[in-house]
């Protein structure tokens, strides 16, 4: 017979090995491990990912995207369900320079939530512009789907606002205008996004981007019209070569004129028939 303390003692040598040779042994890093230090790993992967954004989360958790492209891809949990996309840093790359200046990229946050510009805030607002004026949006949007299978128009109206037009039942929580009946962009909008949806739900890979950071629209002269372009403008002007001007009423015949132009007053219909010569017909009731 083994005596009592001796069996202890054997029992608690041997207690170890029994526990890693059944499998059972687990560590909890949280509160069993002290300066972690993976740099050696062959791999890590600290994120949870996948294709759709959890509707719960807490705070100080992340979550990296796999259907947003690079640099728009990883979100942070900044209180509890809200996810803010992280943006990136003062690096050189297209996709941080992108990140720094706000972009009005649509996400699929959910099977029934869209965020449009989860990017943009005060410090780094979505600038948009129609022609001499410039609308700044310093706050996202979100768009949310109740039932209807069909597109969502995502877009800025001329009136700066950002709006989704959609033959959906859709609304907009924050940030937005949902507008119904709508089955294309706007002839006088700036395109955004386009998302489509199934029996009141965002298809994952229904997103469409119908952006054009680097565009342009070629204007071209026609008959009797003329175009002259500087840098930032453009200028469309009668051709008077073509079409002739009316100008003020000549003092005499000879008065400097181009060819075509003409005048009138309350007694005569003056025309320039040659380079400053002019000849006059009078008028009268009829």
């Amino acid at each position: 017979m083994i005596p009592g303390r001796s069996r202890r003692i054997l029992l608690m040598l041997w207690m170890p090995f029994v526990m890693v040779g059944s499998g059972q042994t687990t560590i909890d890093l949280k509160t069993q491990s002290r300066n972690v230090d993976f740099s050696t790993s062959a791999s890590t992967k600290p994120f949870q990912t996948g294709n759709a954004m959890p509707s719960s989360c807490t705070t100080g958790q992340m979550f990296f995207l796999t259907i947003a492209p690079a640099g728009a891809n990883l979100y942070g949990c900044v209180s509890t369900n809200t996810w803010s996309l992280e943006s990136g840093g003062t690096g050189s790359s297209g996709a941080a320079v992108a990140s720094q200046l706000g972009d009005f990229r649509v996400t699929r946050i959910n099977s029934t939530t869209l965020s449009i510009g989860s990017s943009c805030a005060a410090a780094t607002p979505c600038n948009v512009r129609f022609g001499g004026q410039t609308y700044s949006f310093s706050a996202s949007g979100a768009v949310n789907v109740s039932s209807g299978t069909g597109t969502a128009y995502v877009y800025i109206s001329n009136g700066g606002v950002l709006t989704v037009g959609h033959n959906l039942t859709a609304s907009c929580s924050t940030g937005c205008t949902a507008q119904p009946g709508v089955t294309a962009f706007p002839l006088n909008s700036i395109p955004l996004f386009t998302w489509t949806a199934t029996n009141g739900t965002w298809d994952t890979t229904g997103g469409s981007d119908q952006r054009a950071f680097l565009s342009t629209q070629t204007l071209a002269s026609g008959a009797g019209i003329q175009l002259t372009q500087t840098p930032g403008a453009s200028t469309v002007a009668a051709d008077s070569t073509v079409v002739g001007l009316r100008v003020a009423p000549p003092a005499t015949s000879s008065s400097a004129c181009v060819a075509g132009t003409w005048a009138a007053d309350t007694s005569y219909y003056y025309v320039c028939v040659n380079e400053n010569s002019w000849l006059r017909g009078a008028l009268s009731a009829f």
